[in-house]
Formats: structure tokens, sequence, C-alpha cells
């Protein structure tokens, strides 16, 4: 059982920010299958029984982990006290694989004509996942506890600031997390000297990015954040006297300048080192069996069975495709271009965009329950480096509260924050994941990371959302189109950059080919697709899959092909791999219903 620790906590930390994958949930507090008892087969109950024991392990494997999934552990039969991270060591990470072949042993077992439906999407899912890992195996030297996006330094300031304290034990579990940070973040840099030795450490250029972040943290009195924060929690917790607050406010306020802002001051000596043994280019490719990697890293962020080299085509395809579409409302109307970039936002603020998004989607989207949303905003000392904005997934058990991070950094000032709402909240991540705990799927459904289904969906819902923002039919279709273009250049870059070696000049001589873009355009590009190998992927190839899967069904039901009605299948299934979701739409949609 230990290895769905392996096996799932590597990917955990991704699905805790939208702009990675969500977590999902059960439509009941302490349910932990789809059907009663009374309704299972033995082979069924037995499949529970195993299942719901790997959700336990991997949600209860750290403080973190089990806070961000579950308000009331105990419900689950799960131990509410949990500690903080395990430190990281290339044994372990070797030792995963016997494990992960066990694991898939034990599930292919069953017999998955016993089960019921929804416990047959989880056996395809977990088998995809587990075979993945398999593969993952030969590429332990790759691994990246360390990125400038989405590397644990990163995100971890926002993720403990927003840590929930329903009861005594959260916070317990809280100090926990703040007392093995420096040995989590000494661990990482023992790693990246094993990587140093065998000449697989990121580009010196990202290294010294995480360094320079990690400064900007320090120097920014970013723990500012997590002292505010936690004053403002503990306020709200009843279950508490003033006295109990005032000495765990006390607590913290040690554990911070005793841990967390060390560590950081460590990390940053430890990447300063290190960041000499590494090399200028940090592309995949140049790698040994980088482009063999590439390859896996490409299957599992976007969770496509099409290969690396045909998507390469298939954007280049639709990449002129989309051009050619511009081209052609140009020609019947330039005026149509101007005003674009402004006319959506009006003076309505976040929130009052949030509703009006969630009542205007009810035409083509299923109803989702009502829940409450909260629009915060990045600390300003971390504005630099996270991203634009960001949804985080509240636990399954109370996924009632909502909350959306925006970046307010100058960065992003040209950006639209509509559609980026479109994006995080409604139809994108936020109601994605609450009408998915509406169903009622297995457990480890909810512990599953896809993020080319879950990114995939919220580009997705983005594109369509232009359609509820004011413009005209043709404006959505430049507004769309406009967007598939970018998309389908960040991913050839990643692809070019990553697999067949494309330097900046490659990068610059390309987009030229697609537009008129200065140098500091593409230097900015390549180095973000150098820092984050694959980081385009999930959200190109994700809404390029959806749009296969929609042009399928088309093609399936005929003129009984609704809109609303393929939102809800898909979204009723869950994040899961697209072959998997294409083989079940086959069996909602047969031939016969043309």
């Amino acid at each position: 059982m230990k290895t769905i620790r392996h096996s799932l906590q590597k990917l955990f930390f991704s699905i805790l920010l939208a702009t990675s994958l969500l977590l999902t949930a059960c439509s009941t507090g302490g349910k932990t299958s789809p059907e009663s008892p009374t309704s299972q087969s033995t082979e069924s109950k037995e499949f529970t029984e195993f299942t719901d024991q790997l959700f336990r392990e991997t949600v209860s494997s750290d403080a973190l982990s089990l806070n961000y999934t579950l308000s009331k552990p105990d419900k689950y039969g799960i131990n509410p006290t949990c500690g903080g991270f395990s430190p990281i060591s290339l044994d372990s990470l070797k030792n995963a694989a016997p494990e992960t072949e066990n694991l898939l042993y034990s599930l292919k077992e069953f017999d998955k004509s016993e089960l019921t439906l929804p416990q047959q999407l989880l056996y395809d899912s977990l088998a995809y996942t587990l075979e993945m890992d398999k593969k993952g195996a030969g590429f332990i030297m790759f691994s990246r506890p360390l990125s400038p996006v989405t590397g644990l330094q990163a995100q971890l300031p926002v993720l403990l600031a927003e840590y929930n304290f329903d009861s005594v034990e959260d916070i317990e579990n809280y100090f926990s997390l703040l007392e093995s940070i420096p040995g989590y973040f000494d661990s990482v840099l023992s790693f990246l000297e094993i990587q140093a030795k065998e000449h697989m450490l990121p580009s010196r250029d990202t290294l010294e990015t995480i360094a320079g972040q990690c400064l900007s943290f320090t120097q920014n009195n970013g723990s500012r954040i997590l002292l505010t924060s936690f004053r403002s929690r503990t306020k709200s917790c009843t279950f508490l006297d003033s006295n109990a607050k005032k000495n765990y406010c006390k607590k913290n306020k040690e554990l911070i300048r005793s841990c967390i802002t060390p560590a950081y001051e460590q990390l940053i000596h430890g990447l300063t080192v290190i960041s000499a043994m590494a090399g200028t280019d940090g592309a995949l490719s140049s790698y040994p069996k980088g482009k063999e990697y590439y390859s896996h890293l490409f299957a599992q962020e976007t969770g496509s069975s099409v290969g690396v080299e045909e998507y390469f085509r298939i954007l280049n395809d639709r990449l002129n495709k989309s051009r050619n579409t511009l081209l052609s409302y140009a020609k019947k109307d330039p005026a149509l271009f101007s005003g674009l970039s402004t006319k959506a936002s009006g003076n309505l603020t976040p929130e009052e965009r949030l509703t009006s998004l969630s009542t205007a989607i009810l035409k083509d989207f299923p109803q989702a329950a009502d829940v409450n949303f909260t629009v915060s905003y990045v600390d300003k000392s971390l504005e630099d480096y996270l991203s634009p904005a960001f949804y985080l997934t509240p636990p399954l058990d109370a996924f009632t509260e909502n909350v959306i991070y925006i970046n307010n950094s100058s960065r992003f000032a040209g950006s639209d924050i509509s559609t980026t709402l479109a994006h995080e909240g409604y139809p994108g991540h936020l109601y994605q994941n609450v009408l998915h705990r509406q169903q009622n799927h297995p457990l480890l459904s909810y512990a599953l990371n896809f993020s080319g289904y879950t990114e995939g969906w919220a580009t997705y819902a983005e594109l369509y959302s232009y359609k509820y923002l004011g413009y005209s039919k043709d404006e959505v279709g430049i507004l769309r189109n406009n967007m598939i273009v970018s998309l389908c250049i960040y991913g050839i870059c990643d692809i070019g950059i990553h697999y067949y070696g494309w330097d900046e000049a490659k990068v610059l001589e390309f987009l030229n080919q697609n537009g008129n873009y200065p140098e500091d355009t593409a230097h900015s590009l390549y180095k973000n697709i150098i820092d984050e190998p694959g980081s385009y992927l999930k959200y190109t190839i994700g809404y390029m899959e959806f749009a296969k899967l929609k042009d399928a069904a088309r093609k399936q039901l005929g003129k009984n092909f609704s809109e609303k009605s393929f939102h809800q299948y898909v979204l009723s299934a869950g994040p899961a791999p697209f072959p998997v979701l294409e083989s079940y739409m086959k069996q909602f949609w047969p031939e016969q219903n043309n």
C-alpha cells in the first residue's frame, strides 16, 4: 500500500493550484462508495475497500495534502494528526518502482466487468496513472522538485496562507509542516547535488531564477503573509479561547523566524553554489535520453494517446487554419478588430463578473450547486513569480467556500480579467470542480491528477466564454481563433525546444513566420519553456483533445448533438485520460442515435 504514496504524492502538489489539476470530491461527507453495500457485487465491494485504502494513504502522506483534501478526515477513517513533509531521496524514488509494479498487479487482479461504471472509470484511470509511473521510473534523474512557477518553494507561501483551521489538530499539523520545511529543503539540495554529479541539473539560468525568487521572498518580507493570515484564521476559530489563540500566534511567529526564513536563506545559498555546476542549455533534448523523457512527459502532462511528432504536425495545421480564418475576418471587415481587448471588461468587479458568468452559462452548461467564492490577490512578494491567476481547491467534504487568486503584477497588465475569471471560475476550474463533486464517484477518483483534462477544460471554457461577454458572433470568432493561434504557438515552441532542440534564434524565427514579434518576446517565451518543460502542453493539447472529443460526439450524434449534453458527459465523468473518456463516451452515445 505504500506505493500509492510514491506514485501519487509526486503529482499531488501540482494539483493544489488551479494552474495545474484540480481535486474534486464526493457529494456526501462520510460516504466512501458510489452505491450502498447491498447493491454491490463482492468484486465491487473489494474494489471499494482497495481503492479507499489507497485514498486514505495518499491524502494522509503529509499535513498539507490532508488539509487540502479533507476537512473532517476522521469521518473517512483517517487519523487527523499528520506530520510534515518527508525528505526526498534517490533511494525512496528508486524504491517506488517495484511497489508500483505490485500495486498495478493487484489492480489487474480485479475483474473489471464486475465493477460499477464509476469504478470501471476509476480502474482505467488508475491503471493509466500507474503505467505512467512505471515508465517514469527510468527518468528519475529528470525530477525537478524546484521550478519557478510550479515548484513547492513558489507555491508554499500561498498554500500555507490558505491552510484551513477547523480543529486543534489542524493547527498542530500546520506547525509540523513549518518544522519540516528546513529538512525538506535540505533534502532537495542533496538531490540537486546528485543531479550535478550526473550532469542532470536544470539550466544555470533556471536555478538562478529560483534563487532570485527565494531572495525576493526573504527581502520583501514574504513571511508577512504567513503572520497575518495565521492571525486572521485563528481569530475565527471558535474552538480556541483567547489565551490559546495568543499562544498559537506566538508559536507561529517563532516557527517562521526559526524555520521558514532560515530554510529559504539556506535554499538561496545552496542554489547559488549548485548553479555554478549547471550547464547553460536547459532543453531536455540536450540531456541523455532527453527526447525519450520528453515523450513520456508529453503523455503525462496531456493525457493524450497521440505522440509528440504527430501532435507537432496537428498543431502546425491548426495554427495555419486559425491564421487563415483571422485573415478572412480581416478581409471581411477590418473594423472588427478594433476595441476587442477592452470591450468585455466593463465596470464589473471580479465578484460581479463571476456571478454574471455563473448565470449566463446555464443555457449551454448543466446546473452546478450554489457555492461561495472569494477573489484574493497575490502578495506583492510573490507577484513576480506566480501565475496570472489560480484557483485553490477546497477540501472535498467542504467545497462551498472557494478562493480565486489574481496576480496584479505589471507583467499581466494587458490580460483580460473577464476571460481569466472564466478560466479560473465559471465555466472553468471552479465550476468543473463543483459539478464533479455533485457526482458520487469512488473516493480515489478525487485524488488522481490529470492536468490535461483540468487545464484543457479550463482553456476550453475560457474560449467558450467569449459568447457571454457582449461580443458579436464575428468578434467571438476572431477572439477564439486568435487565442488558438497563441495556444498552438506555445505548444509548438515547447515541442520545438525540448524535443527538436530549437535555440532562442529558432524560436524568434518561428514567431516571425507567424507575426511580428520583438526579440524580448522570443527570449521570454524561450526562458519560460526552459524553466518549466511541458508547462504549456496541458493547456494547448488539453484543449485540442476536448475539441476532438466534441467533434467525435457531433459526428456520432448528428442532429441529436447538443452542447449541453456534451458538457454534461465530460464533466460528469470527471478528470481522466482522454482515451478513457473517449471509450466511455462511445458507451453513452452509440451509433443508433444518429
